[in-house]
């Protein structure tokens, strides 16, 4: 029993620290829970936990089997360059728009799963932290329960992270309302930022 609250908690930690960085993710829960309140904003967290539910448990189970071979590492530094630069130019040339009550948008729960899918990065990230931690004996994977208990620790830790930039949001409400305008282009040099680290990581890559 120790071993499974040992991985779940672990896994809920890391989870959660790795969500407190500003990112796409939590700028965006941010602006679905002004704008369209808190019942929008858990189905956001609730999409961006699936898929990291998803991503986190295929990264553990290929985590032995990837670290041997520089291609999908390669491969997935690519892939994320990409996508964050084109996530980057299309929110740093989007228009804002005045929301209305009218008006229709994407729902919340289909912007969670498109935006945490093409979320690539944390592939690669759980890949990391799992070999590190094995290694460090902070977590033990030995059969299918354990990983199940860590990747559910994983997800919640996601959950948690997120709905704490809910907090803050409804917290710093008459700011961020006043500044919401702001969010694209903020989201969308970030995205270009991370999208540069990406290349680096890329030549390095290729080089060694």
């Amino acid at each position: 029993m120790s071993l499974f609250i040992v991985n779940f908690v672990v896994g809920w930690l890391v989870s959660f620290l790795g969500s407190l960085p500003i990112g796409i993710l939590n700028l965006t829960i941010v602006r679905v829970s002004l704008q369209q309140g808190l019942r929008a904003a858990f189905a956001f967290a609730f999409a961006c936990t699936l898929i990291e539910f998803i991503y986190s448990y295929g990264a553990v189970w290929l985590t032995g089997f990837i670290i041997q071979y520089a291609f999908f590492k390669l491969l997935t530094d690519g892939l994320t360059m990409l996508l964050l630069l084109a996530l980057g130019l299309y929110y740093l040339r989007k228009q804002f728009v005045l929301p209305t009550t009218s008006g229709k948008s994407v729902q919340p729960f289909t912007l969670g799963i498109g935006l945490s899918i093409i979320n690539v990065a944390a592939f690669p990230f759980w890949i990391f932290y799992t070999a590190l931690l094995t290694q460090k004996g902070w977590v033990s994977l030995p059969g299918p329960s354990p990983i199940l208990v860590y990747v559910l620790g994983i997800s919640l830790g996601t959950l948690t992270g997120l709905w704490f930039f809910v907090g803050l949001g409804q917290r710093l409400n008459a700011f961020l309302s006043t500044h919401l305008h702001r969010f694209d282009r903020v989201m969308g040099w970030l995205c270009v930022g991370l999208a540069v680290v990406q290349a680096v990581s890329f030549v390095n890559t290729l080089r060694a």
